[in-house]
């Protein structure tokens, strides 16, 4: 796996909201435990549209995805499936699961089919799929917003990023 290592300053700002007593020497010193890897080549190939995917510390920051089989699956309900399908194989290479999922975002897009408006039900009966189910109870935190997709004209209709934390 190739990868990229290198200490991040900016989590100084956290160091210094979560203790005023502490002084600037120690924020050097929590700042320097956190690293970051960002990932670029894995086993598995990040999702079509995924910028990176980035450790910091036990945390993996995955960017917008798009389903890699958009020209297959025209519906959204299709697309979240197939995306949330090869998000799950993405994090099994680094060691985690949607079980390990803390946070969610859907950005979702205009869909033809629907007379413009977004698929929020195909949306929804494809995540709880793979959410809130006995196999996997984890439900994480989520957003859902309806946004004017880059990849819309190329036919996506539903982009995800996620964060997830490995535990300890």
């Amino acid at each position: 796996m190739k990868q990229v290592t290198f200490l991040v300053l900016t989590f100084l700002s956290i160091s210094c909201s979560t203790s005023k007593k502490t002084n600037q020497k120690s924020f050097i010193s929590q700042a320097e435990k956190i690293l970051i890897k960002n990932i670029s080549d894995t086993t598995i190939r990040l999702p079509r549209g995924t910028y990176q995917a980035v450790w910091a510390g036990n945390t993996l920051y995955v960017s917008g995805s798009l389903d890699p089989d958009m020209k297959l699956h025209t519906t959204t309900e299709q697309q979240t499936i197939g995306l949330l399908t090869y998000l799950k194989k993405f994090l099994e290479t680094e060691g985690l699961t949607f079980g390990d999922v803390v946070m969610v975002r859907v950005y979702l897009g205009a869909d033809p089919a629907k007379g413009g408006k977004m698929d929020f039900i195909g949306m929804q009966t494809g995540y709880k799929q793979f959410f809130g189910t006995p196999e996997q109870p984890n439900k994480p935190a989520r957003t859902t917003v309806q946004v004017v997709l880059p990849a819309g004209e190329a036919g996506a209709l539903i982009e995800i990023d996620l964060i997830a934390v490995r535990s300890k």
